[in-house]
């Protein structure tokens, strides 16, 4: 994701840079942009002073809400998890008010539908969250709309290249160049991951 946010050029029309990927700041950036900080950013939910544990009991009966109103069956277990779970990394357009949740993942490349079960395994990891960020945008009438782009390669290299380069230039990365050097570099990463993996054995 660091990549990603150095190579996201593209412009809006104030002429400032459309992307903003705050959770790739640094690994600490990476672990504070949980719920809290997702929805205090898109104007979804006040931080309140600490004390209380006012800010867990205020999201808590806001996802409550959100899953009595779409009968979602849940426990205390759930909504705890819910509300620790993270993704990859995160990217705003704040003038078109969009979150695009990220996904960075590599699986076992040894059937035909790999890409395919892994796109849809990471798309029901997040499509509650999706929907409750979407829920309280359009109870509050905040215009935002929430999203996920998934990135997955294969253990052994394998990518749909024209699915990566394209949701790079969703992500603003346009020159050609660029995209094909992301794409090369995450093949090259994945290959020495199973190579140090490798030399445990």
């Amino acid at each position: 994701m660091f990549s990603i946010r150095k190579s996201s050029i593209e412009l809006n029309e104030a002429s400032e840079p459309r992307w903003h990927f705050s959770s790739a700041l640094s690994p600490e950036a990476h672990a504070e942009w949980g719920l809290y900080k997702i929805l205090k950013y898109m104007g979804l939910h006040e931080i309140l002073p600490p004390g209380a544990g006012q800010n867990r009991a205020k999201l808590r009966k806001d996802i409550e809400e959100y899953l009595v109103a779409y009968a979602i069956d849940f426990d205390e277990t759930d909504i705890g998890t819910f509300i620790a779970r993270r993704p990859d990394g995160l990217a705003f357009d704040k003038k078109k008010k969009l979150c695009i949740f990220l996904e960075y993942t590599r699986a076992m490349d040894t059937n035909e539908d790999w890409a395919e079960k892994k796109e849809q395994e990471k798309n029901d990891k997040y499509s509650s969250h999706l929907g409750f960020i979407n829920h309280l945008s359009n109870r509050d009438k905040s215009g935002w709309k929430a999203s996920q782009t998934n990135f997955t390669t294969g253990v052994r290299g394998s990518l749909h290249t024209n699915q990566f380069l394209t949701r790079l230039e969703s992500l603003g990365v346009k020159n050609k160049n660029t995209q094909e050097a992301l794409r090369n570099r995450t093949v090259q990463k994945t290959f020495s991951i199973a190579d140090m993996i490798l030399k445990f054995f």
